[in-house]
């Protein structure tokens, strides 16, 4: 009974992480793409001071980011803070 119960709590912990990721992912997504400039992978990678394959590897799911680098693209974004981000989450999961 109790392995059961536990491989239902680590589905439901997967679960919750890729929901997390995926609003992430979308959130950098519109934010970026809702800019004045068309601000490209590359140019917010640039700004961010992280590299374009990983910021692409977070925009499609690929990838995780720490606090440290959701702050470095939150900043780039024009956020003085990442709570001012993450509140900008349309799925309402962050």
């Amino acid at each position: 009974m109790k392995a059961k119960l536990k491989i239902e709590v680590d589905e439901a912990v997967r679960e919750r992480e890729q929901l997390i990721r995926r609003a992430i992912s979308d959130l950098i997504r519109t934010e970026r793409q809702k800019q004045p400039s068309i601000l490209t992978q590359e140019k917010l990678a640039s700004l961010a001071d992280i590299s374009f394959e990983h910021l692409n590897h977070i925009e499609n799911h690929k990838s995780t980011a720490s606090v440290e680098v959701l702050d470095r693209i939150a900043r780039a974004l024009g956020f003085r803070r990442v709570s001012e981000f993450l509140a900008n989450d349309e799925h309402k999961i962050l």
